[in-house]
């Protein structure tokens, strides 16, 4: 079997297999927090030895809802049903494909759930006998995969934010203390390699120095990046602003239309912002990120220089 056509396996196994424990399983389960619905991505990957390229492991999603998985791979869907044994440690799947590159095969695993966001799961390829332990060494014929959880839409984090990598992101440190890096839901900053990304990202950097953050989540990108919109109190006494629009209101940052075309905030912050000439606006005809990003790959396609912003 290929690796992609393995990996989809993998990632099908373990899921259908966590999820279809019996019902006072899956109690016990979420007595501790650790609830197996939702959406996974893998965090690292190993397959006799080998680790799995970035590229394939940000192509693979995994979704649980009800007792039916689904695990997508380079845009091939892999679907089927598992049964878990909890009576053993470690924990046991068997997993049988029903449609897909996987259908009428059956995996042997063993999988734990080492924090709540985490999954991790050990898979015997050729199907033959259960792993005994957490590990694919060369020539083991083993898959050995960890995933993370995807926020779901609406969830909130808190925190403080340790710096601003982009003009239109940030890293923020949790009050549980992991950190995430934060894309702006519904905008677009000029890019740091063309005018005015850097005044963008100062700007940003001067609302946030110092101050701690909401978060309201809106999914994720295929990066692993977490796309939220960010609340913000910029002056004691003051309610929280809504920093998404305030990088648009005040000219720094456009209306991502593409993605928050509903957004009428963000719309009246941008009519507002090219109106009063502020910002990136005070300039005739400035370049969108998305304008720049295209000029930018169609110059990379042909082998010349980067196109001027513009020209």
């Amino acid at each position: 079997m290929c690796w992609y056509l393995r990996c989809a396996a993998v990632c099908a196994v373990f899921w259908s297999a966590a999820w279809m424990s019996c019902a006072d399983e899956r109690t016990a389960v979420q007595a501790t927090g650790l609830s197996q619905d939702g959406t996974w991505h893998p965090v690292t990957a190993t397959l006799d030895g080998v680790d799995m390229s970035q590229a394939m492991r940000e192509s693979t999603v995994l979704k649980l809802t009800g007792e039916q998985y689904s695990v997508t791979v380079n845009g091939t869907p892999d679907r089927g049903t598992c049964v878990v044994d909890r009576s053993v440690m470690p924990w046991r799947m068997k997993i049988q494909g029903t449609v897909g590159p996987n259908q009428g095969k059956t995996l042997l695993a063993i999988f734990e759930l080492t924090k709540e966001d985490r999954l991790r799961v050990c898979y015997d390829l050729a199907g033959g006998q259960y792993p005994e332990a957490f590990a694919a060494a060369a020539g083991s014929g083993r898959l050995l995969m960890e995933y993370r959880r995807e926020l779901a839409r609406g969830a909130e984090l808190a925190g403080e934010v340790l710096g601003v990598p982009d003009s239109d992101a940030l890293l923020l440190k949790a009050t549980d203390g992991r950190e995430h890096r934060i894309r702006l839901n519904g905008i677009d900053a000029p890019e740091l390699q063309q005018p005015f990304g850097k005044e963008s990202q100062a700007l940003l950097q001067q609302l946030l120095r110092g101050r701690k953050v909401r978060v309201v989540t809106q999914g994720e990108d295929r990066a692993g990046q977490i796309i939220g919109d960010v609340f913000v109190r910029l002056e004691e006494g003051q309610d929280e602003k809504l920093l998404n629009v305030e990088l648009v209101e005040r000219g720094w940052a456009w209306h991502f239309v593409r993605f928050a075309k509903d957004n009428r905030q963000l719309s009246e912050a941008e009519q507002k912002a090219r109106a009063g000439r502020l910002g990136l606006w005070a300039e005739a005809g400035p370049v969108s990120p998305w304008d720049f990003r295209r000029q930018q790959a169609e110059a990379a396609k042909s082998g010349e220089p980067g196109t001027k912003p513009g020209q």
